[in-house]
């Protein structure tokens, strides 16, 4: 028995390396059928990746077209942010990453790691009158850094009595260097040169850098082939001088924002085509805005519904068990946790955009408002009307939704606008997982240019313009409404 169990084991375990072994090499096979590869990278580290106009460009992204145009295939470039960049690659969401991402053991644990492509190394920016003349002047300041990036790491490690301000953009954190709220910040290289030049030149780097590291490709744990097929790639960058021209090309390029209040317009809104990045950004506010407030009002309909039935039975019971642990569950979490919940988890496997799955958590997330809004209206209701319409012999669901619904949607009808006008507001928090939505727009003008004036004032007079719009719409509606209640 023990010598069968032996063999059983044996055989199970070479079908597990074999069926391990052939997804592994179907892989390239794959990326090669479809026609398309999918990368994941975080657009806000210039020169590597970062957006020009509504494209992603940078010398990461040129890399990635070169790993794609030697499979035959089309580069779909996936923008997240940096710390959900190894999350896109655990949920099946990419084919690889690249992000300026140094190796770490912890990642190591849930990703493979390609050789090394570029070594930068870690700067230290200061403004340009500061005392700092050396790393040793920094243990006691209020140091800026990248978030997750190993700047972040050393800094926390050896200046014990350093405050540490973590940023999620380097970009950030020169900008407050700049306002005198940091006195340094530490930030590769490149970006360094890149971030002093989009500051006009108002801070400076010091000629002491702190250690230096090697940027590298991630792929999900275990693609061996695909990872040595990009390991075989960058060696023919590397040794062809590929990589230096695609850098040279990057890190030489300069641009120097004027403190003109109309070559800031210009520059913010004309440059570029930036113009296009706030139009679409709005369109997709009002787009995510639009369906999330009908699943929204589905939903809510629905659980208004269950809450109110007059009915006892078991499965009532259950119906109503379950719409209190919804309410509770979606109105005491953030919605920002609960994107991240439906994006990194329950959806993260299904292919689906991120657009229409931010449609789906906020219009979740409103749901459960909407439901206690219709609830109340349903409440406001004399329950004679409902008792009457039981009488004539109509049932439940037939009166609840001929007599009872109709008066109740009428009575909270300037509650849903207010409803809706918090809904354009939230989506904000879209561009958490990459959606490009009009807050996001502008945030992105604003670290490319270094002028937050124009940018912010452009996204909060959008914002403004469009509830006011929203208000006034939903306001001829209810005037109209009750002209007929007249009639």
């Amino acid at each position: 028995m023990k010598h069968l169990s032996k063999k059983m084991l044996c055989m199970a375990f070479i079908l597990a390396t074999t069926l391990f072994t052939a997804s592994a090499e179907n892989k390239l096979s794959k990326i090669q059928q479809s026609g398309e590869i999918k990368i994941a990278t975080n657009a806000e580290f210039e020169p590597f990746e970062y957006k020009d106009g509504d494209k992603i460009v940078g010398i990461d992204i040129d890399i990635a077209k070169k790993i794609a145009e030697s499979l035959n295939a089309q580069a779909k470039i996936n923008d997240v942010s940096f710390d959900a960049v190894t999350l896109e690659l655990n949920s099946g969401n990419c084919d690889f990453a690249i992000a300026a991402m140094s190796y770490s053991s912890d990642k190591a644990q849930n990703v493979d790691f390609s050789d090394v492509y570029y070594y930068s190394k870690q700067a230290i920016i200061v403004p340009n009158n500061s005392n700092i003349k050396s790393s040793s002047d920094l243990d006691g300041k209020r140091i800026g850094v990248a978030m997750g990036f190993t700047g972040d790491i050393y800094c926390t490690e050896n200046f014990k009595n350093a405050k540490i301000e973590r940023y999620n953009k380097s970009s950030d954190a020169v900008l407050d260097l700049i306002n005198n709220r940091l006195d340094a910040v530490v930030v590769d290289d490149a970006p360094a040169k890149k971030l002093i030049s989009l500051s006009n030149n108002k801070v400076k780097m010091l000629d002491e850098y702190l250690f230096e590291e090697g940027y590298r490709i991630a792929v999900p744990k275990g693609e061996t082939e695909l990872l040595e097929h990009i390991n075989s790639v960058l060696k023919y960058l590397k040794d062809s001088k590929e990589i230096d021209k695609i850098v040279d090309k990057y890190i030489t390029d300069s641009y120097s924002p004027s403190i003109d209040l109309i070559a800031q317009i210009y520059n913010n809104l004309k440059e570029k085509d930036r113009y296009k990045m706030i139009i679409n950004g709005l369109l997709t506010t009002l787009e995510i805005t639009a369906v999330a407030l009908l699943i929204g009002i589905f939903i809510g309909i629905l659980i208004s519904a269950v809450k109110v039935s007059h009915k006892e039975n078991f499965v009532i019971k259950i119906l109503k068990a379950l719409a209190d642990l919804y309410l509770t569950i979606i109105r005491g979490t953030p919605v920002v946790v609960q994107l991240f919940v439906m994006y990194y988890l329950i959806f993260s496997s299904t292919g689906l955009s991120k657009i229409f799955v931010a449609m789906i958590a906020f219009g979740v997330n409103s749901g459960a408002y909407v439901a206690e809004i219709i609830r109340s209206g349903i409440l406001s209701i004399d329950v004679g009307q409902y008792e009457a319409g039981r009488s004539l012999g109509l049932s439940e669901s037939i009166t609840m939704r001929k007599i009872i619904m109709p008066q109740a949607l009428k009575n909270v009808l300037p509650t849903l606008v207010n409803e809706f006008i918090q809904l354009i507001k939230e989506t904000s928090v879209a561009g958490f997982i990459g959606v490009m939505d009009l807050s996001r727009a502008g945030d992105i003008i604003r670290s490319q240019t270094y002028e937050p004036l124009v940018p912010l004032s452009t996204v909060a007079i959008l914002y403004l313009i469009t509830v006011i719009a929203t208000t006034f719409f939903m306001s001829f509606i209810e005037r109209k409404l009750r002209v007929n209640d007249k009639r």
